[in-house]
């Protein structure tokens, strides 16, 4: 589909599921709820980050995402956090904007109460934000787009060094905040987002470098928060597509086929070989016993990382007629999710669009609400509210979009970090539906409806959400079960690979299969990382790869001849 490509080249795209879940994590689903209308929700992400990294997809190809329905709104202010004692905070307010002087109100608000946590609350904060832009604008082209950009260096290292190196990138998260605040709450509104890159914020003194190789975050990741949180960075902001994720899809989809792409649905990809790939095609429950080949000069494989390295490039299984779910457990995962999509018949007019339920009460509850990451271990993610707090995120899309649900109604997403599936060798030799009904009795209905209680409880702080219960009308639960069912995805995890040092960057598996040069990955598990902006970004380095390689491969065919 590359303008690159000769003429005679076709780009066939094989999708697991039916058009009904196409985008995978990067879509939609709705529910009906008889006398009430039509629920919209989303299965994966649900805001939007780096709004460049989806236009420029258009941009490149000349053309206009309006075109495509793709319409991206900012969400102003961009969170509000909930502390476990119930106080409340609204974070970032874009400058420049119409309603300024409504943003600039609310950012005085947020500011007072930032002096309240600590003295010098603010002060301190825009402190944190100067130094994460920095790391911001000089990590950003570096090291996640691999172009060099010299002129972003200076304004990083004078503030990696700054102070006698107060805010040292390679530092855990932890030791930069509390160089910086004094106040739980500070340090928690500032590190939030490293539950995005699979990681927590604090020292883990167990650990090497303080646990940055493995599950702690460095420093830089900072950046994560002046990505979101910052109010004049040109990249910053926190966004939303008017239609949900699925309209992000459905826009890429009409893209890709306008651009000579072939999309075929409900294939079932059971092997795939330097030469092509063995699938099966699937009908509602029903699935064709025979095995169809394709051959490729090239495969570019979007499904998870070390699934397909285990699953469907592993060799070592040679009956290709029974669907298998396995993964690689070599690698070190972020954590898993338990997502309740609620549709209520009132409106949470306490929520906006982006919400944060986070733990600061205190140093020890603080850190122990991020034990799921650090050990992964289903005691330690028991959702018992006092003796282990935990964090967790709403989603509310009415605020900017109205068509997510019926008038006078809302659809909430609640997403709360769990462990991940825990491997069992005896499910992974069962066939593939055998095994994920076994996964998915690690999360049962008595788990479920304990951390949903728990959520309930802590919901229940905000105004007019106390009887939150009584007026959901349908519920949908996602586990790391589901995501596996779905999306093929290791460990059953919605986050991928985790980011330590140790998977980060140049140590983060890579885009060419070690199996086959003809064999390519893309997606949340290799570079640069997980979110959709980030995965754009790799799609774009693997796309370069494959026109390069055909080329090759066609010039060499030639000189052949």
């Amino acid at each position: 589909s590359s303008p690159d490509l000769p003429e005679s080249s076709k780009v066939i795209v094989f999708e697991k599921n039916p058009p009904s879940l196409m985008g995978g994590r990067c879509g939609s689903f709705y529910r009906e709820v008889p006398g009430i209308g039509k629920f919209r929700h989303e299965r994966g992400p649900s805001l939007l980050l780096l709004k460049d990294a989806y236009l420029d997809l258009f941009r490149d190809l000349g053309k206009d995402a309006a075109d495509y329905n793709l319409y991206i709104e900012q969400c102003m202010p961009a969170y509000q956090a909930v502390f476990d004692d119930g106080d409340t905070i609204q974070l970032e307010f874009p400058a420049k904007v119409d309603n300024e002087k409504e943003m600039k109100e609310l950012e005085e608000k947020s500011r007072q109460k930032m002096d309240q946590y600590e003295e010098n609350g603010a002060i301190k904060w825009d402190e944190y934000m100067r130094c994460t832009s920095a790391f911001l604008d000089c990590g950003l082209p570096n090291f996640i787009e691999e172009r060099l950009d010299l002129k972003s260096f200076p304004s990083f290292i004078i503030e990696s060094v700054r102070d006698s190196f107060k805010a040292w990138p390679l530092k855990p998260h932890s030791d930069v905040l509390d160089n910086i605040f004094l106040s739980n709450k500070m340090k928690a509104l500032a590190s939030f987002q490293d539950l995005y890159v699979g990681l927590e914020p604090y020292r883990n003194n167990d650990q090497f470098g303080g646990g940055v190789i493995k599950k702690t975050a460095p420093a830089v990741f900072g950046l994560l928060a002046a990505l979101e949180l910052h109010p004049k960075n040109e990249m910053a902001g926190v966004f939303a597509p008017i239609g949900g994720f699925q309209a992000v899809s459905n826009a890429f989809e009409k893209l890709a086929t306008d651009c000579g792409v072939e999309i075929q649905y409900n294939r079932n990809v059971q092997r795939i070989s330097k030469d092509g790939i063995y699938y099966q095609v699937t009908t509602g429950d029903e699935k064709e016993s025979e095995i169809n080949f394709q051959s490729a000069d090239l495969v570019i494989v979007n499904s998870d990382l070390p699934y397909s390295t285990k699953t469907l490039i592993d060799e070592s299984d040679k009956n290709m007629s029974v669907p298998r779910y396995d993964w690689d457990t070599k690698f070190d995962f972020s954590s898993g999710v338990i997502a309740f999509h609620w549709s209520i018949n009132k409106e949470c007019n306490a929520l906006n669009t982006h919400n944060v339920f986070i733990v600061g009460s205190s140093r020890a509850s603080a850190e122990t609400s991020w034990n799921v990451l650090r050990e992964n271990n289903a005691e330690l993610s028991s959702f018992d509210d006092e003796k282990y707090p935990f964090n967790f995120y709403v989603h509310r899309a009415s605020v900017v979009d109205k068509s997510a649900a019926p008038t006078g109604c809302d659809s909430i997403m609640v997403l709360v970090p769990s462990c991940t599936l825990r491997y069992d060798e005896s499910l992974a030799r069962l066939e593939r539906e055998e095994c994920i009904a076994g996964y998915q009795q690690q999360f049962d209905n008595a788990f479920i409806s304990k951390v949903r209680n728990v959520v309930l409880q802590r919901l229940g702080v905000l105004d007019g959400l106390n009887d939150l219960e009584s007026h959901i009308v349908d519920e949908v639960v996602d586990t790391p079960a589901s995501y596996a069912d779905f999306y093929n995805l290791a460990a059953g995890t919605p986050f991928a690979l985790s980011h330590g040092f140790g998977q980060l960057s140049l140590t983060r598996p890579g885009h060419v299969s070690n199996e086959s040069e003809n064999i390519l990955f893309v997606g949340a598990s290799t570079r640069p990382g997980n979110g959709v902006p980030l995965v754009l970004l790799g799609s774009k380095q693997v796309a370069k790869k494959a026109v390069s390689k055909i080329k090759s491969q066609l010039d060499l065919d030639v000189e052949t001849n």
